[in-house]
């Protein structure tokens, strides 16, 4: 089996976003490591984030110099009540809505500070 050619460098301004796999070979040009090594460093930092955001763990995580992800836990909304459509005018019953974790992600103030 012959390899794939290596694509192309990516561009400072494409408009595309990057993927995890362009990710992990920048990265590891970078770090002047292996795109295995740099793989499984992500695959443990997903873990690791999942776990502390778990119900088992704290409920929030800190990536230092890039965001703060969080998790809230929304309870169930009982429907069933009788509303008017403001645009139609059309009288229908609220549906119920079933508890549900919301995940947030919020850049911390570093990041800001330097997209500014």
């Amino acid at each position: 089996m012959a390899k794939a050619a290596k694509a192309p460098a990516k561009k400072a301004g494409s408009k595309k976003a990057m993927t995890k796999s362009a990710l992990v070979a920048h990265l590891a040009e970078k770090a002047g490591v292996t795109k295995k090594q740099v793989d499984a460093v992500m695959e443990e930092l997903i873990a690791v984030v999942q776990q502390e955001v778990s119900t088992k763990g704290p409920g929030k995580f800190v990536i230092p110099g890039l965001c703060r992800v969080t998790v809230t836990r929304k309870p169930a909304v009982k429907g069933g009540e009788k509303k008017i459509n403001r645009l139609t005018g059309a009288e229908y019953l609220t549906k119920d809505k079933p508890a549900y974790n919301q995940v947030k992600l919020r850049p911390v103030k570093a990041l800001k500070d330097a997209l500014k």
